[in-house]
């Protein structure tokens, strides 16, 4: 409750109450965007990216209550911009291939996967590049992505069957 009064403090240009909110966060912030981009300079990065972009606009958000949710959701935005930026830098290496090696069809698998899981949903993106790029366990995805365990269990298993369907291969 003296949460929900600090940001409608905030809502309503209270500097300091705004500090007050983004200290109690911002350490979860942090984790948050380390899970996604594992470096610690984009994470602080992506953290202050997403503390300005939530000032400036914090006379938009509707609920109070929901503020922690609004805030998540700038900072997964912000964390899936700053990897696709990343993305567009790619450097190959040649490896030697030994005969009869799979690494190629392996890495072939690899690219079919990551395409595909970039067509779907976000809300099942984010809970499966979570548990298995991030090896996060479904209570942690459930507390970064504010939602209840059962809705992160339900939203891994509709995107790992939608990933199969799409493949068309039983390799997840």
């Amino acid at each position: 409750m003296l949460k929900e009064l600090k940001v409608k403090r905030a809502i309503n240009g209270d500097e300091k109450a705004f500090i007050s909110i983004i200290e109690e966060q911002k350490e979860k912030l942090y984790k948050t965007a380390y899970a996604y981009v594992k470096n610690e300079q984009d994470a602080l990065d992506i953290v202050q990216e997403t503390v300005y972009k939530a000032y400036i606009s914090i006379d938009t958000l509707i609920k109070p209550k929901y503020f922690n949710t609004w805030l998540t959701k700038i900072l997964i935005n912000i964390s899936i911009n700053t990897l696709n930026k990343n993305k567009k830098v790619t450097y190959l290496e040649e490896e030697p291939m030994a005969e009869g090696s799979t690494t190629l069809d392996n890495k072939d698998t690899e690219i079919d996967i990551l395409n595909e899981l970039d067509k779907l949903d976000k809300k099942y993106k984010d809970v499966i590049v979570l548990k298995y790029f991030e090896d996060l366990t479904i209570k942690e995805i459930a507390s970064v992505l504010e939602i209840p365990i059962g809705t992160a269990k339900t939203y891994l298993n509709r995107g790992l069957t939608s990933l199969r369907i799409s493949i068309g291969k039983d390799e997840l």
